[in-house]
């Protein structure tokens, strides 16, 4: 693509729009020039803050794709089940597509975006920023460099209460911000765990089996809300420990997940805020020069490392991973190669997300 500036349009702007958006001003020589919701009234408003032109913001989204004749991409950011529709028109229009995970509901959905998009030659990537926070590219970078040695074994776990009343019988949080999550047969597993799964994948590579238990938990939405995952990569085994319906304390800000990374020559830590903020945790045994003569020891001596997780700005640390998703997208656009998570590639991730539910209904491991 040799366009100086790249235009694209944003497909929906509900609750993470304005992280988009904010990515897109941050991208050097992108700007986004229309905006299309359903409900108009969002449209606008984002139009305002964002200094979009009124004349821009379209409730119908065949009428943007007409009028709108100088478009490179579509940024679609609305909920699962409208995205193949939506992918397809804009690449019957000749326009690249940068598609909100989860890519599709089905298989059959994600394959038919994809093979559409290749028909019409342009590029379609689905944006999965969670693989993109900077404290998962710096366990990428301890792995890469064998910094545990040989990789053993992975847990990553956290619950939180979002689906179960509140004590003043509000609205449960997920279901206020999102309200479409209600009604959704899949729930925690496809819109959060398939982010620890695709940032799995990006550290350890494809999973070739799983087994997967999940609970229905709370009474105000259709899916399950609390799933226990095992998955094997090769030698290595990863547990996935995860809970939106869970009566625990409530916590310090934190963008972490619980997470630990052990191999045969030391252990890395993902310690969300204990109050001297989020950290990352390297423990290793000491040298044998450096280690304290005591024969008697069943155990031996240890060192540890520890690396603020970011610079202590929850809200600018959120935005990053956006900020990151969005300039590699562009990058790729830019250089004519495949962007990390392209449907490609993502389709794995979603083959994976599947595999956990057929798993939880038949009670078994299921090969990838």
């Amino acid at each position: 693509m040799s366009e100086t500036l790249i235009r694209g349009a944003l497909i929906g702007t509900g609750r993470i729009a304005p992280y988009h958006l904010m990515a897109w001003q941050r991208v050097p020589d992108v700007q986004i020039v229309a905006l299309y919701n359903r409900t108009v009234v969002k449209a606008r408003a984002l139009a305002e803050r964002f200094g979009v032109d009124a004349a821009h913001v379209y409730a119908d989204l065949d009428d943007l794709l007409a009028r709108e004749t100088n478009l490179q991409f579509v940024d679609i950011a609305t909920a699962p089940d409208l995205h193949r529709a939506q992918t397809e028109a804009a690449a019957r229009r000749g326009l690249h597509v940068l598609c909100q995970k989860p890519m599709a509901p089905s298989l059959e959905d994600a394959q038919s975006m994809l093979a559409t998009c290749q028909a019409a030659g342009v590029l379609l990537s689905v944006n999965e920023n969670w693989r993109w926070r900077g404290w998962y590219r710096q366990v990428q970078q301890h792995l890469r460099q064998g910094a545990l040695g040989r990789l053993r074994y992975v847990r990553i776990t956290d619950h939180h209460n979002v689906t179960l009343d509140r004590a003043d019988r509000s609205e449960p949080p997920l279901l206020e911000r999102q309200t479409y999550t209600r009604a959704m047969p899949r729930l925690i597993v496809f819109e959060w765990g398939i982010h620890i799964i695709d940032t799995l994948r990006m550290l350890l590579g494809d999973p070739q089996w799983i087994h997967a238990h999940m609970a229905h938990v709370s009474p105000h939405c259709v899916g399950e809300d609390r799933a226990l995952m095992t998955l094997g990569f090769g030698e290595v085994v990863a547990c996935l420990d995860l809970s939106w319906a869970s009566h625990v304390p409530d916590a310090l800000p934190s963008l972490l997940e619980e997470a630990l990374f052990e191999g045969d020559g030391g252990s890395l830590a993902l310690i969300p805020n204990r109050g001297d903020g989020d950290c990352l945790r390297l423990i290793r045994p000491l040298p044998p020069e450096r280690a304290p003569l005591d024969r008697g020891r069943a155990w031996s001596p240890l060192v540890t490392q520890v690396w603020p997780a970011h610079d202590g700005d929850i809200a600018a640390a959120y935005q990053a991973s956006y900020d990151a998703a969005h300039k590699h997208f562009i990058d790729c656009l830019r250089a004519g190669q495949l962007p990390e998570t392209h449907a490609g590639d993502n389709l794995k991730t979603l083959r994976a997300a599947f595999a956990a539910y057929q798993s939880a209904a038949e009670n078994r491991v299921v090969a990838v």
